[in-house]
Formats: structure tokens, sequence, C-alpha cells
């Protein structure tokens, strides 16, 4: 608590109104009504020595409103109030000269406002009680004026809001630029009480006057306008709001106002008031007000809250009315301004490090590959084949079984050809007695005719036992069936020469890499590569290229050229048709070329169509 430095001795030292009644009720503004209440409260009920009134500031503390005596030191009360405060309960307090003193919290809706302290110097229990119910009482006054101010603010910021708000409707429903401007000056002459408001637009580094309040047309070259103009550079530059006059010592050293006094001079304003209008890192615009009484610090504060809800709108307008070459060429500007300028250090050290980046990729080489898609196949692929017409009767295979060679595949319906083979038989048993008994007759022509017919039915066995000898359709070699499987068709008809299994070894493998029609000039039989499978991704395999096919083949939409590769002796176990991704090497070149080669030949040939 502050020592007592000039406490009253008595109510007489006190120089207060005449009548505390009629100042309580002409009282106009809020600190008068609480100097008043305090006087009404400390003389003419209480005859208190000393009163104060404390309320709420917008940083949170409490500040003196009202004193009684005026003008004397009364921090011997802080104490008490500083108590009460903290409490938000009343507080009595005798101290040791036998003075009694009370501070009563003020609340409004459970929200703290302030206190009421008052010194009643040396007073009986019915003096102080008497006190405390006037104290209780006369609080209500107080409580009511703080209830008008919060409504009053609220009021205040509700008629903002709409102005705000039917600004930026109003503007957003105008067709052009300039019809915007002028329509926004015209509102905040009216919404401020000027008699004139100019906005000027920044092009560049410079600012041109655009629309004046009340004038549809204007001469650009006037002496009050390039003096306006000169005042909106002030605020254009030094990127604030500038008052003339200005309010305090502190603001006038702070900013230059030069021209807006210059300005002033000429045309007799009495108070000016430059606001720059801020969009995405640069200025837009800057309104320029005149009036003939001050800005006070709420209008000011008001209409910075207007210029960051107006300059992105008046940015969109500006950007509508343009062309695309002039956009696309303001936004480079703005790009080279930021990386030429002081500001944006984090930008600009960005771009340095891309551009170190790109320099190191286009002149440090390195090893240049082809990548395409890749599938093994066996080095040697046999075709198990139907051997004649008949009908399926096993079918024990299947793809991905690995057989031993002679193994049983497929085994065909001999009925048939049994037969066949009987009928023949029999044949051949009737031709060789006719020859006989021909033969014993001595009839030579029925002797060459029964032999030759004896020829036909042996020449017929022979081939159905051929047959008899091919229903078992069996393995070529030790290996692993790549394709075929028959276990759904058993029974049905088997046409001759009809594939029915594709074998392939287990120890030769080749990768067919489908190299692009874009990237096969790169590639060369001999060339080393790598190779990655889908279902081996940690392992790498090298490869030499053994043939480049010099036919195409279209496949997804695309042209790709069939390379076959050796895969050697370091082959790894495979199954047929894996897939993976194979790169083969092409010298070097640098990153930036290998990374950029399909976009600059997509271009190139682009630009071929379209050259006459």
């Amino acid at each position: 608590m502050a020592l007592i430095h000039d406490e009253p001795d008595s109510p007489g030292a006190a120089q207060v109104a005449k009548d505390p009644w009629q100042a309580l009720a002409q009282a106009s503004t809020g600190e008068q009504l609480c100097q008043a209440w305090l006087e009404v409260l400390c003389v003419a009920l209480l005859r208190t020595r000393a009163g104060l009134v404390l309320l709420g500031q917008t940083d949170g503390s409490f500040a003196p409103v009202a004193a009684m005596p005026p003008n004397h030191d009364l921090s011997y009360l802080s104490g008490i109030a500083t108590d009460a405060l903290q409490s938000r309960e009343g507080v009595t307090r005798q101290e040791e000269l036998g003075h009694t003193r009370l501070a009563y919290p003020l609340q409004l809706e459970h929200t703290l406002c302030g206190a009421v302290v008052l010194d009643l110097g040396a007073s009986d229990t019915a003096s102080v009680d008497r006190a405390q119910q006037l104290l209780h009482w006369g609080a209500g006054w107080l409580v009511d004026l703080l209830r008008q101010r919060e409504t009053a603010s609220t009021l205040a910021r509700t008629a903002q809001g709409r102005f705000m708000l039917d600004t930026v409707l109003a503007l957003q429903g105008e067709r052009s630029e300039r019809e915007a401007a002028s329509a926004l000056v015209n509102r905040l002459a009216r919404e401020f009480g000027c008699h004139q408001v100019l906005l000027g637009a920044a092009g560049g580094k410079t600012l041109k006057v655009m629309a004046v309040s009340s004038s549809a047309i204007f001469e650009e070259h006037a002496s009050a306008i390039r003096l306006a103009t000169q005042a909106m550079h002030e605020a254009f530059d030094q990127r604030q709001t500038i008052v003339w006059p200005a309010p305090d010592e502190k603001a006038d050293a702070a900013r230059v106002a030069v021209a807006h006094h210059r300005y002033a001079e000429a045309g007799g304003a009495a108070a000016l008031c430059s606001v720059p209008l801020i969009g995405v890192g640069r200025v837009v615009a800057v309104l320029l007000m005149e009036r003939d009484r001050p800005f006070t610090a709420h209008e000011q504060e008001y209409l910075d809250t207007l210029s960051m809800g107006l300059s992105p709108l008046l940015e969109l307008q500006r950007e509508a009315g343009q062309s695309a070459t002039k956009r696309a060429a303001r936004t480079a500007l703005r790009w080279i301004s930021m990386i030429t300028d002081g500001s944006h250090p984090a930008i600009k050290l960005g771009v340095g490090a891309a551009l170190a980046i790109l320099l190191l990729l286009a002149l440090v080489p390195a090893p240049f590959r082809v990548s395409s898609r890749a599938v093994v196949e066996g080095g040697v692929q046999r075709a198990a084949v139907a051997p004649f017409e008949g009908y399926l009767r096993e079918a024990p295979a299947r793809a991905g079984d690995v057989v031993k060679s002679g193994q049983l595949l497929a085994l065909l319906d001999d009925k048939d050809l049994r037969l066949e083979k009987i009928r023949w038989e029999s044949e051949l048993e009737v031709a060789l007695r006719k020859e006989r008994e021909a033969m014993a007759k001595g009839h030579r022509v029925d002797q060459r005719l029964s032999a030759a017919q004896a020829n036909q039915a042996r020449a017929q066995l022979d081939l159905a036992a051929a047959r008899l000898a091919r229903v078992a359709v069996t393995a070529p070699f030790d290996g692993v069936v790549v394709k075929g499987d028959l276990s759904q068709q058993l029974g049905s008809p088997i046409e001759q020469g009809k594939v029915l299994f594709e074998l392939a070894p287990l120890d030769s493998w080749r990768v067919i890499l489908k190299v692009d029609e874009r990237d096969i000039s790169h590639v060369q039989p001999g060339a080393k590569g790598e190779l990655v499978l889908t279902s081996l991704t940690g392992q790498r395999w090298p490869f030499t290229v053994s043939k480049v096919t010099p036919v195409s083949v279209q496949e997804d939409g695309r042209n790709h050229f069939r390379v076959e590769a050796d895969l050697g002796q370091t082959a790894p176990k495979l199954s047929p048709n894996m897939e993976g991704v194979g790169k083969i090497e092409a010298g070097r070149a640098s990153l930036l070329w290998a990374w950029t080669r399909p976009m600059v030949e997509w271009a190139r040939l682009a630009w071929w169509k379209l050259m006459p």
C-alpha cells in the first residue's frame, strides 16, 4: 500500500460543488456522473473524509475515475481496494487511529467491473451501518452506468459491422474499380461526417487519385489534387495511418506529416486522416479524409478495421478489370520484388538454395539408366500339343507344377483307337488269306489285289499303333508348367495341334524388357543393367542385354520394343511370368537432363506438329 502524503483532516478540507445533486443531474459523461455520484455520497449523505471510484480498463487493470476530495493523493486507500477486488466482497476495516474504511466491489453479471472505497473517519457503529446501506444502494447507479456503457459499446460495434457489411456488398455490385472507389469515398464521407474523401490507387511505387467524394469529374493535375497525392504518399511510404494534427507529441515525432500540414494550410482543413489500405504484402490504396473536427482514437481504430476489410475487395476489383497478361506481369513483378528487395529473407534463402541445387543438377554428371517394365520367362519354352483329335481323359498337371522328364501331363481317350486297331488287324488277316488263296489257285491278278489290300491294312494298323503310343502327353524335360490347366475340361474334344501346356526349365531364365519407343535409341546389345522384382524388392539382379527386336509392339495405348536380357549364372530362384522393373545403363548425363528429357522431347514433337 502506498504511503499517505496528503491525507485530509476534515470534511471541510475538500473543495466540492455547491450543489452535488444538481451536478449529478447535469452529468453528461461517465466520468462526470461518477464524480457527481461520489460527491453526493461523500458530502450530501455521509460526510466522509475521502472517497474513490475505480473502474476496469481495457488492459485488465483498475484505475480511478472519480476522487473525493479531487486532486488529492488517495493512495492510502489502495490496500483495502485491492482486498475488495480480490475477494469480490465488501470489506470493512478499522485503522489504528480509529478511522473506518469501507470498500465495495462493482459487479455486472458476475463480471468484476470496479470498486468504491470510502474513508469514514472516526465513526460509530450506527454511522458505519448507515454508510454500508447507502454504499450498497448507491452502487446500483454505477452498475447501471456500466451496463449502459456496455450496451452503447455493443450498439456501436453492431452499427460499425453493419456499415462494413453494407459497404462490402455495395462495392461487390459495382462494375469497375473506378465506380467501386467512387461509391466507397461517398459512403465514408457520410459515415464520418467528412466534407471531402479522396482515394488514391497504388500503381507500383506511385499513387493516382481515382475518386473524390461528391465529385464525378475532377482535374488530376490541379494543385489541390497534387497536394493531396503528396499527403497520401506519406501514409503510403510509411505504411501507417497519419492523423493531422497529431493527438500527442509522441505520435507527431514518430510519423512524418509535412505534406499533410502543407495540404491543410492550402485548403484550410481543420483535421486530416490518411489510412493506407494494405493488401497481401503491399499497399493497395490510400484514403485521405478531411473534416472540421479532429479524428478520435476510436474512429482511427474503426478506420483501421475498415481498411483490413476493404483492401482485398479493391484488389479483386482491380484484378477483375485487368487482362490476363497484366495479371501475369503483376504476379511476376511481385515475386521479383520479393526476391530483390530487403524483405522476406526466408524466400530469398529458399530461392538461392533452389538455384544452387538446380545448377548442381545441371552440371554434375550421373549414371543415366533407362527404366522399363520387365517380365521373367524361361530360357527355353516348350509347348506340349495334342498329337491328334480326340477326347481328354486325364489332365493331372496344372500351371505352376514342377514336373520331371517323362511325367504324365495329359492322357487322351484311346477307346476309338483300340477299336480301329482291331478293325485293321481283321482287315489285314482277311487280305492275307485272300492273297494265299489267289496264290494257290494261280490267279495273279487277285493275288496282287489282295497284297495291295494287305499293305493298306498294315499301314493303317501301324498308324493306329503310333497314335496309341502318343495318347499320353508327357514332359519333354525337367521343368515347370508355365501355362495350361485342363482339369475342368475332362471329356471335352481336343483338336489336333492344340497347345495343351507350356513348359520351361528350372535353371535357365531370361528377362523380357518392354522399353518405350522414346528410350529405345539409348539401348544397345551388350549393355548392363539391374532387375528388381515385385516380389523381391530388397534384391537387385544384374543382367546383360542380349537382343533388341527391331519391331515395336502396342500395349496399353503405347508402343514399346521387346528387349531380351540374360541373367547369367547369378539368376535367383525364379518363377515364370514374375514382373518387376529393369534399368539399363546408357552412359552418363546430368540429372536435370535425365528428369526433363521426356518433357523436352514431347515439347519438341508438339512444336514440330504445329510448324507449317
